[in-house]
């Protein structure tokens, strides 16, 4: 196996992995990790207090994460990484900013969209598809690009192995993730009150707008429930919560292009409900290894049926579907496309057919995944 040179940039504003919340820095902190395991040549450009078996180069000696948002000190991050271009193959960035300056290198770039496709940021994600190599989270956010624009599908990994399992249903319900409308707290506290089960929130309140949220709008409906809140606990903590409960609550409300937090519940073997959303349909099974709602009553019901539901098929599913090997292995194919093809743009077209198949077709890439 030819060995590659392959940077990985990550976003400056966390850790990879993170102490505490970050999903994105999960999601490469996996496949930078993998990469070397398989023997490339693998350069990570992350925040500082990062771990990884790839090299490491930071641009800042702690996370900038008090300036989250901050165009200059994330545009300082990706020009540090591009300046050194030549020294690789091809380049996996994961910025906001970086695309821009990729679509001017010579050197082929690969974008992984790991937010929604919107009216704002569809021309911009047009214009980027015409010169770099895109990756979409989801089936459901690659049928939300604009017309003409190709993305190869690849879908989060996690590490199983890393979670820790039970096959015995606990007696909370459980929400993770940021305190914003788009995740749905209001609809989660809503879900327990109406089913009378306890709730547990592990949640990350860091911004000021998410502060401001959580004051106004869900800290006042938190009065008369049972309920404990736990804000960004170490990752062994958080773990433990999703083993422990009975169900993890996940009422999005926009449609979210994965999400991260369905597929780490069911490693842990507990069942997702669910609205009905974006990917969602995607990652949970209904009726397997979740339920997939319409609305706060149908997911206060639910609650009671989480039961009843397998959890070792939670933890299946993750296994051969959404593994970090399954996630490496697609990343490995694609950019040996990439460059087989020169790195010219419609590389991406010539992939194999497991890489870029539809969920029901992933058994056997993954298990080539977990053998290799």
């Amino acid at each position: 196996m030819e060995t590659m040179r392959i940077a990985i940039v990550a976003p400056p504003w966390f850790a990879v992995p993170p102490t505490g919340y970050g999903g994105i820095e999960w999601v490469v902190s996996y496949l930078a990790d993998g990469l070397a395991r398989r023997g490339h040549d693998v350069t990570l450009f992350a925040a500082g207090g990062s771990r990884t078996e790839a090299r490491l180069v930071t641009t800042f000696p702690e996370p900038p994460s008090k300036q989250l948002g901050n165009a200059a000190v994330e545009a300082r991050h990706v020009l540090a990484a591009y300046d050194r271009w030549r020294e690789f193959d091809i380049i996996h960035d994961h910025t906001f900013l970086g695309p821009i300056v990729g679509a001017a290198v010579p050197v082929p770039v690969v974008h992984t969209l790991h937010g929604p496709v919107t009216p704002e940021n569809r021309g911009l994600i047009a214009d980027l598809g015409r010169r770099l190599h895109l990756v979409a989270i989801s089936h459901h956010q690659r049928s939300t690009l604009p017309e003409g624009v190709h993305a190869t599908v690849i879908h989060n990994g996690i590490d199983p192995a890393a979670f820790p399992f039970s096959d015995r249903p606990g007696e909370y319900l459980l929400f993770c993730g940021r305190i914003n409308p788009e995740k749905g707290p209001v609809q989660a506290i809503e879900i327990a009150r109406r089913a009378g089960l306890p709730l547990l929130m592990v949640v990350k309140i860091n911004e000021p707008i998410e502060h401001e949220y959580w004051e106004a709008e869900v800290r006042p409906r938190l009065r008369g429930l049972d309920v404990e809140v736990k804000q960004q606990p170490p990752t062994g903590e958080k773990l433990r919560a999703y083993r422990d409960a009975l169900a993890t609550l996940f009422p999005i409300q926009w449609p979210e292009p994965f999400g991260l937090v369905m597929i780490e519940s069911m490693a842990t073997g507990t069942p997702v409900i669910a609205f009905r959303n974006g990917s969602v349909p995607e990652v949970v099974q209904d009726g397997v290894t979740g339920i997939i709602c319409e609305d706060i009553d149908a997911a206060a019901e639910a609650a009671w049926r989480a039961k009843e539901l397998d959890r070792r098929e939670c933890r299946r599913r993750v296994e051969r579907h959404f593994s970090a090997a399954l996630n490496v292995l697609r990343h490995e194919q694609l950019y040996r496309a990439i460059l087989a093809e020169g790195g010219r743009r419609e590389a991406a077209t010539q992939l194999p057919l497991a890489l870029d198949a539809a969920d029901g077709h992933a058994d056997s890439a993954g298990r080539a995944g977990r053998e290799g």
